[in-house]
């Protein structure tokens, strides 16, 4: 048996059905062969009388990504489920392997490991669905993320920066039944060239998550769906990192019902640490009930991780998807409350307006979560008070966006790559708290109008 070059680092595991594929790709990634010595291994280079599974298992140890074809006929293969795969996930696991993986044609990738990997590409719209233009352009982006996983440091973290679901996955405890929670909803109506609320009660379900010290945490229920992420492109004040406007589904999870107040921070603060130290009381405007603000995306991280080391849950970050999915509520306007924003709905720098809307006093802090009327699933301060932190990195449109609810991670990336908030903030124009609004900080970044809220996902 020959042993593979030292310098094997990509790994490409296919079905020999696709094998057209791995042609195409190699072709694509030659200037990276060029450029930087990068070496490739497939089956096709076992030769004639080597023994092809010891072959396949010494180039699985020598490498250091590896890219994943995702066909039906790859999810078929009985030596791909029972001997391949479990060596990939062990090695991402315990030694960094680097997975990435690709949406070929459809498959139910979903019901394997695989899934709690970042995809590529949209696992909707796999690679041969596409057009021939649109097929060239997808195989770019996909040698850019070979290149980058091939630069990460050695040192990184075993499985940093591969999974989608990380620490957004988990689940409400099973033995806390759902309760109702009463609350209320308003819309903005114009009536003779005045602003002004038309307020409904409301009914939501949820659960209560206890933190202890008479402090809880409460989750509402965010039903499964579809909407257009994204704003039109006649929305007033669009931005180009807005669009393309892209169909998301999404499956129920629960969602925070505000921000994470001082109180909620400071009982978290005080448990185990997980990764990090957290300062007890790190924002600017005091006050139990306001939002916890001046916090990093790395200690939201943190906070997210105690809760769930407590509770035996997994609390998270919400991605962006399921961030701008709950924020809308089913609605399709700028805002959640309709076409308009004003100071009786929201906290946020109202010495400015949108679209000619009225102006009001400049509060020029944050106030108590839940002061003004919910969206139309029973969140408040959705719009203004402080911006939320999103798992997602940042990408400067939405070509190439997942069409579900997981985030959008960049493989191999860098800790300090840019990550997202929502929503606006105290200090925010009203036009920078509309539903469809990105910002784009970096992870260290901890300002007085940067808080989070967390989701949850259902059981099973």
């Amino acid at each position: 048996m020959t042993p593979p070059p030292e310098r094997d680092q990509l790994f490409i595991s296919y079905s020999h059905v696709d094998r057209q594929w791995v042609d195409r790709l190699q072709t694509m990634i030659r200037p990276l062969v060029r450029s930087h010595g990068l070496r490739l291994w497939d089956d096709s280079q076992i030769q004639p009388g080597d023994k092809w599974r010891e072959e396949i298992e010494t180039a699985l140890a020598a490498a250091k990504v590896a890219l994943l074809l995702v066909s039906s006929d790859f999810l078929a293969s009985e030596f791909v489920t029972n001997s391949e795969l479990p060596q990939l996930l062990t090695a991402e696991e315990e030694e960094g392997l680097r997975i990435l993986w690709v949406p070929l044609r459809p498959s139910l990738v979903r019901r394997t490991p695989i899934d709690a990997y970042q995809a590529l590409l949209d696992p909707g719209r796999p690679l041969a669905a596409m057009n021939p233009v649109e097929q060239e352009q997808a195989l770019v982006k996909i040698a850019f993320a070979i290149e980058k996983a091939l630069a990460a440091r050695h040192d990184s973290p075993p499985g940093a920066g591969t999974k989608t679901q990380g620490d957004s996955a988990g689940r409400p405890p099973a033995t806390v039944p759902l309760q109702r929670f009463a609350t209320s909803t308003c819309l903005l109506r114009q009536e003779g060239g005045r602003w002004s609320m038309e307020r409904h009660p409301l009914q939501v379900e949820g659960y209560r998550e206890d933190l202890g010290g008479e402090v809880a945490l409460t989750m509402v229920k965010i039903p499964a769906g579809s909407f257009l992420m994204g704003s039109p492109e006649d929305e007033p004040e669009r931005l180009e990192r807005e669009g393309p406007q892209h169909e998301v589904t999404l499956g129920s999870f629960f969602m925070a019902q505000t921000p994470i107040t001082q109180a909620q921070w400071r009982v978290v603060a005080g448990w185990q640490k997980v990764g990090r130290d957290l300062k007890p009381d790190p924002s600017r405007f005091k006050g139990a009930k306001r939002p916890v603000e001046q916090v990093s995306w790395f200690d939201a991280l943190e906070f997210c991780r105690r809760l769930s080391q407590r509770t035996g849950q997994r609390y998270g970050l919400p991605s962006e998807a399921q961030w701008e999915y709950a924020c809308r509520a089913g609605s399709t306007t700028p805002f959640h409350f309709g076409a308009m924003l004003t100071p009786e709905v929201a906290n946020y720098d109202c010495n400015s307006v949108y679209e000619n809307g009225p102006k009001g006093t400049y509060r020029e802090q944050t106030i108590d979560v839940a002061s003004f009327p919910a969206n139309g699933w029973g969140l408040h301060d959705m719009h203004g008070n402080v911006r939320e932190w999103c798992e997602d990195h940042w990408h400067d449109s939405y070509n190439f966006a997942p069409g579900d609810d997981q985030p959008w991670l960049i493989p191999a990336a860098a800790a300090d790559e840019r990550r997202l908030l929502r929503g606006g903030s105290w200090f925010s124009f009203p036009g920078y708290c509309r539903s469809a609004f990105r910002n784009y900080p970096y992870p260290g970044d901890a300002g007085s109008y940067d808080g989070f809220r967390v989701v949850c996902l259902p059981q099973d």
